[in-house]
């Protein structure tokens, strides 16, 4: 049986500031949080001059950093040494905030428009920032983020032949995949061993092909499947919310506490070990 950690993504509170938004994650009763790396959260110039400060604020609230999550960009050759700079900075950063994991995107484009160039450039990212990340100790969970290199299962799939499984690994946001095509079963089934995170939020798309997000149990993706493959798959990993969409932008504290409340629900039926605070 696992044992359900769930935590936010702090993008779901970018209505709040950093610090506030801290606070209120661990006053809504998540055992976690990942920090949105980038404004108005914990961006690149907060983590160079003033990381300390968000590290207190962390140690007050008695939250665990379940990853860094950077919004990163691998695949254009003219600004690629700048994304590797500000990843080393993370990175380096990562065991100070007691965390493994460092969550990056790829870079556009989708991946049925990607060339052979978007691949060569990600692999030679990947070739400066595979050393770094096992020098430090530090794993980089890929997002399976819509119009990346990653958005399909196929691509995920592609991403991982190109490296180490002790070193790189996923993140699986199952409502993309599912926005993509792709069958639930069959994304557990395949990228379990190398998922590292998971981002966890619902919704539909419309007839003039936007994106509308809705609570976690309304939408195009079943997590009951998901979360029952992923238990008796033994995944041990955090469970973390992202709330998007105008609820999380005019009521942010609000949003997160009623999808707190239903993945809670859906862990209890799903067979989760689930710690009693977490009730």
């Amino acid at each position: 049986m696992s044992r359900a950690r769930i935590s936010l993504f702090s993008q779901s509170l970018f209505a709040l500031d950093l610090l506030e938004a801290i606070e209120a994650t661990a006053a809504l009763g998540f055992d976690a949080i990942e920090l949105a790396c980038c404004k108005p959260h914990f961006d690149l110039e907060m983590a160079r001059r003033d990381p300390e400060r968000v590290l207190r604020a962390i140690e007050r609230s008695g939250l665990a950093v379940s990853a860094l999550s950077t919004f990163s960009s691998y695949t254009d050759p003219r600004t690629v040494d700048d994304e590797l700079a500000a990843a080393e900075t993370f990175i380096r950063l990562a065991p100070t905030f007691g965390t493994q994991t460092v969550k990056v995107n790829p870079g556009p484009p989708g991946s049925a428009l990607a060339t052979p160039a978007h691949w060569r450039c990600l692999e030679r990212a990947l070739a400066e920032l595979i050393p770094l990340a096992r020098e430090i100790g530090v794993r980089l969970a890929f997002e399976t983020h819509m119009r990346q290199l990653t958005d399909t299962l196929a691509s995920a799939k592609r991403l991982m032949t190109l490296a180490p499984a002790d070193v790189v690994g996923l993140t699986v946001d199952y409502s993309n995949l599912v926005f993509a095509g792709d069958d639930l079963e069959q994304v557990v089934a395949d990228l379990g061993e190398r998922t590292y995170n998971t981002h966890l939020k619902n919704g539909t798309i419309d007839a003039a092909g936007g994106w509308c997000f809705h609570p976690l149990d309304v939408g195009w993706t079943d997590y009951a499947v998901v979360l029952g493959a992923l238990c008796d798959g033994g995944y041990d990993g955090p469970l973390t919310l992202e709330c998007l969409g105008p609820d999380a932008r005019e009521h942010p504290l609000r949003t997160a506490q009623r999808d707190r409340e239903i993945l809670v629900r859906l862990l209890r039926q799903t067979g989760w070990d689930i710690p009693k605070g977490m009730m």
